[in-house]
């Protein structure tokens, strides 16, 4: 039986070869741990942009008082006028918009989605406005979106 030396010159390039095979694993296991710290930071971005639009929006009601009034004015069924109407409905709209897109972010059993759940149906049942703009604007929105604005808020209670 002949057996067949492998010469110097083998074994040193199996020996890179084994470094290099190496230094890939090591470096794809590098790029899953980048890819890792960039999804959790997106992440954090995230939360960081949906809690300054959420606090924009409470907020604008306390600095713009007369829309406030006006509020209260239309849901104690007093008069309004085409304008103050449609001032109510573009913010309750822009609402919206903020809603749809943590929808779009965030699971529907999320705590955050919970929370948008009750403000929301307070909402529902305190202000004529949020009801009357989500009625006659649904269709603009994404099906998914509608689907379950109308199971979890627009129908809770009735």
């Amino acid at each position: 039986m002949h057996v067949r030396r492998q010469s110097k010159v083998g074994k040193f390039k199996d020996n890179i070869e084994i470094v290099g095979i190496t230094a890939v694993v090591i470096s794809l296991g590098f790029v899953a741990y980048e890819i890792r710290q960039n999804n959790e930071l997106m992440a954090a971005e995230a939360r960081q942009v949906r809690t300054g639009m959420v606090v924009d929006a409470w907020r604008f009601s306390a600095e713009h008082g007369d829309l406030a009034d006006i509020r209260v004015r239309d849901n104690n069924g007093e008069e309004i006028t085409d304008v103050e109407r449609n001032r109510i409905d573009s913010h309750v709209m822009s609402v919206y918009v903020l809603l749809d897109w943590t929808f779009q972010e965030l699971s529907e059993d999320s705590p955050e989605m919970n929370q948008v759940r009750e403000v929301q149906r307070y909402n529902f049942a305190n202000h004529s406005g949020y009801r009357r703009v989500w009625e006659a604007r649904k269709n603009s929105f994404r099906p998914d979106f509608v689907r379950w604005m109308d199971e979890n808020v627009a129908t809770a209670g009735e």
